[in-house]
Order: structure tokens, then sequence, then C-alpha cells
């Protein structure tokens, strides 16, 4: 293992230490609203992308929904299904999360091959706002880096986060997109994905989706578009749901075509 390795690994933990000091801060302030009999849920995701393009992307987040008012009683009112991958809520809600990520790429290009990484956490808050078979959310917070280059010393970088979900009910499944931006990098990624369900057990303890999905991401010295399939299992008895992707990859950094993977695991309860 590399010096470099180790380093990364150090700051790494060092990260995971903040997302738990976040977590807990974010607990006392959802403490802090008036008591009712609205029910919070809490979340826990993590995954992964691979690219072809020595690229990789591993990520996690903890949260809490917190309802700010009574669910509506009209079916269709909000977002009564997690099939999409996230909680179920019902009325308008807070959420409040922490995202912690490592990224890492080459630049290639004389003299030599430049590696890049980032060490990251997200610390935001926002609105989950119900709409008819669906929902809309809008987030923002503070995006906190430790940047890495070759022959080049750690930078420490701080900027604004955005971040915005749109789930909508369509025919027999469901359209999702998902957009950040990153701003000590004016970085912006936006994912679109429909999914349809395409089978379920017996018993209703597995359900499976399947579906294409558009990304699209990017500032101004690099950016890449793919496109591929969906995989989605919902796994009730678990408070689970996991996606797997993959498809092709184009990219300013190559002139041909790529490809990439992806999981995520996301529990709610």
């Amino acid at each position: 293992m590399t010096g470099r390795e180790v380093r990364g690994i150090r700051v790494g933990c060092q990260w995971l230490n903040r997302l738990g000091r976040a977590l807990g801060f974010s607990l006392l302030l959802v403490a802090g609203f008036p008591a009712g009999s609205f029910a919070q849920t809490f979340e826990i995701t993590g995954g992964e992308t691979v690219f072809s393009q020595n690229s990789q992307y591993y990520f996690g987040e903890v949260g809490d929904f917190y309802p700010l008012q009574r669910a509506p009683a009209t079916p269709g009112g909000g977002s009564p299904s997690p099939d999409v991958g996230t909680a179920e809520t019902g009325g308008l809600t807070l959420h409040l999360f922490v995202a912690v990520f490592y990224f890492s790429y080459e630049t290639p290009g004389p003299p030599m091959t430049t590696q890049n990484a980032y060490n990251g956490l997200n610390p935001a808050a926002g609105i989950r706002i119900p709409i008819r078979n669906g929902f809309w959310e809008g987030d923002v917070g503070l995006a906190l880096a430790e940047a890495f280059q070759t022959d080049t010393p750690i930078e420490s970088l701080a900027g604004i986060y955005l971040q915005t979900e749109y789930y909508q009910g369509l025919g027999p499944g469901a359209f999702d997109f998902f957009a950040n931006y990153i701003g000590y990098i004016q970085y912006i990624y936006g994912q679109a994905r429909y999914l349809s369900p395409v089978w379920e057990s017996s018993k209703k303890n597995a359900t499976f989706f399947l579906g294409p999905e558009l990304i699209g991401q990017g500032n101004n010295t690099y950016n890449a578009g793919q496109g591929g399939a969906v995989l989605g299992v919902a796994l009730p008895r678990l408070h689970s749901y996991l996606t797997f992707d993959g498809g092709l990859l184009r990219s300013s950094v190559s002139d041909g075509w790529g490809g990439y993977q992806g999981f995520t695991w996301y529990v709610s309860f």
C-alpha cells in the first residue's frame, strides 16, 4: 500500500468521525422541535460507482425525516411508496442529512497522468413537499472536502451544496429525477430514472423493478454522459431497497466509449 493510499484512508476515517458528530448534532436539532404525534423516519444509505476510465466514487449518508404536518388523508396526496429508494413520507417534511464521499479520477495529458481525489462531507437540510402521487424536495447545505492531487499539497475546500429530487408515479411505474451541485468545484450532477415493477414474490417479501436511466455531470473542465439500465429490489421486511445500475459512459477525458456500474443499499426505519 502506497503512502498516498494510507493518507487517503486516514483522511477518510476522519471524515467518518465527522459524519457521526454531525449526525448527533442533527438529531439534537430535531429534538428541539415541538413534540407531536408525527413519526420520524431515519435513513442510512451507502454505495459505489466505478467507471472504466479509472474513476471511483464511494458514498454514505445518514438522515432524518421529521414531519411538519399530518399526512394528507386522501390517497395520492403524498409519496406512499418507497419503491424509488427513499423513505415513505406524507405531509410537509423536514429532511436533515449528512453525506460523506470519496471520489478519485485521473487527468491524462503531458507531461504525465495526474491522480486526483476528494474526501468530502456535505451536511444539509431541506423540505420535502408532497404532490399528487409523489413529492418534490429541495435541500441546501455546506460542501466541505480535502483535495489530493499528484505532487500537490492537500487543499481544504468549502462551498455551497444544493440538492433536489422530483418523484412522480407515472403509468405502471414511477419517474425519479435527482440532481445536486457542489460549489467549490462548480460541479453539477443530474440523474433521471423510470422504474416499473416486473416481479413480486408470493409472500411479497421482495419486489423487483426495472427501467432505464440517463446521467449527465460535469463542470467547466470535465463533462460526462451516461446511459444504461437500473434494477431495483425492494425488501420490506429488511426495510431495505437495493439498486444495481450499469451502462455506457462517454466523457471529455477519453476519445472512446467506456462503461460504469453502481450499487446502492438504502435502509429506512
